[in-house]
C-alpha cells in the first residue's frame, strides 16, 4: 500500500481533501509528503484554517479560482504553531480572500505575514476594535480616505468594555496588555499614532465627554483592510467598511460593556453597538 500523500493526511484532518482543491485551485499540488511528518497537532492547527476558510467562502468555494503558492506557503509556516481560534479566523480569512482568477495577486503573502507577527492579545483587540467601529459609523458618511477623515472616526471605549471583550483571568495585568496591544497595533500600523489611554482625569482632558476610564483611538486604512481580509473579503476596497449594507460573515462572538461611542459625532444620534450578554471582569482603572 501506498503511503498517504500530503494532500490526503490533511484532508482526513479537515474532513475532505476535495474542500482543500477547492480552495486553493491547482496550489494544492505544493501539498506534500513533509505533511506526513507534521505532528497531530501541527495538522489540526493547518486544518482547522482551512475549515475556517471554506466558511468564509461559502458558496464562492464552487466560483473558479486559486491561491497564490506563496500565500499558501505563508500560511502554513505561520498557522501551524497558532492554537488561538481567532487567530485561525485571520489566516483563513486570508487565505479565503487570496483565493481568485487573477494568479499574480498574492497580497495575501503579507496579510498572512503580518497576522503571524501579531500575539492573541492583539489580534483579539484588533477585532474588536474594529468591529465597534464599523457598527458605530455604519451608514455615516464616515470615511478612511484621508488623515483628517481618519481622526474624525476616533472612538472612544471605556476601560470596562475592553477588559470586557478581552475576557481577561486574574493571572492578566489590564494594564500591562493593554500598553503591549496598542504599539503593537501602531507598530504594524494598524491604528493611527495618536491616541490616548488612564483614568478618567485624563481622558476628560482630551475627551470632556468621557464619564469613565477608558480608551481614545483612531483607525488606520491598513487597520480596517486587514479586518476585511480576516473576513474572508480582501476583494473589498477598505472604503466600504461603513457602508451599512456591509455584511460580514463571521463565528466569531466578543462580549462588550455598554458606553462605546464616536468622540464627533454624538450629535448626529448614532447610538453606540449593543453589548451582546455576559460579564467581564472588572477592571483595576486607577492609574
Amino acid at each position: 500500500m501506498e503511503p498517504a500523500t500530503g494532500l490526503t493526511i490533511l484532508g482526513t484532518a479537515v474532513g475532505s481533501a476535495k474542500v482543500i482543491e477547492k480552495i486553493l485551485g491547482p496550489t494544492a499540488d505544493y501539498i506534500g509528503a513533509g505533511v506526513r511528518n507534521w505532528t497531530e497537532r501541527r495538522t489540526a492547527n493547518v486544518a482547522n484554517v482551512f475549515r475556517k476558510a471554506a466558511n468564509c467562502l461559502g458558496d464562492r468555494i464552487e466560483r473558479p479560482g486559486s491561491v497564490p503558492p506563496k500565500v499558501l506557503k505563508n500560511v502554513l509556516e505561520e498557522a501551524a504553531f497558532s492554537e488561538d481560534e481567532l487567530t485561525a479566523e485571520y489566516f483563513g480569512g486570508v487565505l479565503a480572500s487570496s483565493r481568485s482568477e487573477v494568479s499574480r495577486d498574492d497580497r495575501g503573502a503579507a496579510f498572512a505575514a503580518l497576522v503571524g507577527r501579531l500575539t492573541s492579545y492583539q489580534i483579539r483587540a484588533h477585532y474588536f476594535f474594529y468591529t465597534v467601529l464599523q457598527q458605530v459609523y455604519a451608514g455615516s458618511g464616515a470615511t478612511l480616505g484621508g488623515h483628517e477623515a481618519r481622526r474624525n472616526c476616533e472612538l472612544f471605549v471605556p476601560m470596562q468594555s475592553y477588559a470586557t471583550a478581552m475576557e481577561f483571568s486574574e493571572k492578566e495585568d489590564l494594564w500591562t496588555i493593554l500598553s503591549h496591544t496598542i504599539w503593537g497595533l501602531i507598530r504594524e500600523g494598524l491604528l493611527l499614532n495618536e491616541f490616548e489611554m488612564g483614568n478618567l482625569e485624563h481622558i476628560r482632558s482630551h475627551y470632556p465627554g468621557a464619564d469613565q476610564p477608558g480608551i481614545l483611538l483612531i483607525p488606520s486604512f491598513l487597520g480596517a483592510e486587514l479586518y476585511l481580509w480576516a473576513h474572508g473579503r480582501g476583494d473589498l476596497h477598505p472604503r466600504v467598511i461603513f457602508d451599512r449594507e456591509l455584511k460580514l460573515s463571521t463565528g466569531v462572538k466578543i462580549t462588550t460593556a455598554p458606553g462605546i461611542r464616536s468622540t464627533h459625532m454624538a450629535d448626529r444620534g448614532l447610538p453606540p453597538p449593543e453589548p451582546t450578554s455576559g460579564q467581564g471582569k472588572e477592571p483595576n482603572t486607577n492609574r
